[in-house]
């Protein structure tokens, strides 16, 4: 007998939206004044290339609707360990594109393996918190959990992609929705806040005494709050949280430490620390203007005004003052375009999508689904902050994409996967529910 299902058509057609929204605003980027409708179909351009990629996610978003839900949770590992697989494979032979070691070039177009294993990853999650007995409080089932994340996190790393690594960090809201302590939020959040302080407060040669007092008052509060129990606990904890600055500091990039910088301080300290770095035999590295970059972003959608330039009009943007305005820095050409009307409507359709994906969390009745649904919405958040965030200075540029919307293969047909794999697990929980499953 034939399973019952029952798409979530709302949730495909907030998709579509997306997609071709997003497709509209990466061929504006691309475009020329003058093009005839054939130039849609120019596949050496960003937005021809783009388009062969939407469409094979559409033919493969259809053939995901048709599988069985029981086969996407019994491959979960194998489409896990291929992904993983794909990620080292790109370690060893992808050739280095703009620093990062993580495409493949097939045929004049670009493979980024790290985007199939956002959704791979969410699958393996899925499947082994799933199990029977699994519980956050169980000290094991948290850090096997954790392994699943950490390892493709560590390939990004060694791909020299950092943005995506930092991606697989919104996993850690999943993880908070299914049951991980709140403590665990804190100390991420305090290793964050030690981590940006170092970044500001600290020499370019070492530690500053600046940092040692703000950790050494850290764990004076804590110890205080917790009135002396777990001694070994706090000792390990001074510990780490002292290593945090030299990691920072010697770990990350000089034009990685510079984009945390660039949102606060001025250009003459942005200079002077320039010339330090130099002087202390670091080497600058690439994309060291990024000063001068935020500001044209700002200026770019501060242009657009209330109601934007209009379609194609991107003057700004198309003028190569914006760089990347196709891929990290596409916010930019909806907000000149479309001002901060069109703005607020496209971030308003990417949270009507974020709540379909809870709903349809919540209401799928098997565990798989519900933690791969709030996995799915925690990725396509971190996304949506991240990137918006980079283009109005908010939060440092990471090169991480714009869901449906930067050009990139990858990221299309990672995201579409990753969105239709939860409409397939929805689909089928009538066979759950019944006949009167709503």
């Amino acid at each position: 007998m034939r399973k019952k299902t029952s798409i979530d058509w709302l949730t495909v057609i907030i998709f579509l939206a997306l997609v071709i929204f997003g497709w509209m605003n990466l061929y504006s980027t691309s475009g020329k004044e003058g093009d005839t409708f054939e130039s849609i179909f120019k596949f050496n351009a960003y937005h021809g290339k783009q388009l062969i990629f939407i469409a094979v996610a559409f033919a493969i978003c259809g053939f995901i609707l048709l599988l069985d839900t029981k086969f996407i949770e019994v491959t979960s590992y194998i489409i896990y360990g291929t992904a993983l697989f794909l990620m080292l494979m790109a370690v060893l032979f992808a050739r280095e594109t703009k620093g990062a070691s993580a495409w493949f070039q097939i045929g004049g177009l670009g493979i980024q393996p790290t985007e199939f294993a956002k959704f791979a990853t969410l699958m393996a999650l899925a499947k082994f918190m799933s199990r029977y007995n699994f519980s956050m409080k169980n000290t094991s089932d948290m850090l096997k959990a954790a392994g699943i994340v950490a390892l493709p996190l560590l390939l990004a790393l060694l791909q020299n992609d950092a943005g995506s690594a930092l991606t697989f960090f919104a996993l850690i809201l999943m993880f908070y929705r299914e049951g991980l302590h709140p403590l665990f939020l804190v100390f991420l959040a305090i290793s964050g806040f030690i981590g940006i302080l170092a970044i500001f407060l600290t020499d370019v040669t070492g530690i500053s005494f600046i940092m040692v007092a703000i950790i050494l008052l850290i764990g004076g509060v804590s110890l205080y709050y917790f009135k002396g129990k777990h001694l070994r606990l706090h000792i390990l904890l001074s510990i780490y949280f002292c290593i945090i600055p030299l990691v920072v500091n010697n770990v990350l990039k000089p034009y990685q430490l510079m984009r945390f910088r660039v949102l606060i301080e001025s250009e003459e300290s942005l200079k002077k620390i320039q010339e330090k770095q130099k002087e202390s035999g670091k080497k600058i590295g690439r994309n060291m203007d990024v000063s001068y970059h935020l500001k044209q972003s700002m200026v770019a959608i501060g242009s657009g005004g209330l109601f934007g330039k209009g379609y194609g009009n991107a003057t700004h943007t198309k003028g190569d003052f914006v760089p990347e305005e196709h891929t990290d820095y596409i916010f930019c050409v909806v907000a000149e375009e479309h001002g901060w009307i069109g703005s607020c409507l496209t971030v308003g359709l990417f949270f009507l999508l974020l709540w379909r994906i809870t709903y349809l969390a919540e209401t799928s009745k098997s565990r798989y689904a519900r933690i791969y649904g709030y996995g799915a919405a925690s990725s396509i958040f971190f996304h949506l902050m991240v990137n918006i965030g980079m283009t109005i200075g908010l939060v440092p540029t990471v090169g991480i994409p714009l869901p449906f919307f930067s050009y990139g293969g990858s990221a299309v047909l990672g995201f579409s996967v990753m969105l239709f794999i939860l409409i397939n697990l929805h689909s089928y929980r009538v066979n759950i529910l019944g006949d009167k499953a709503i």
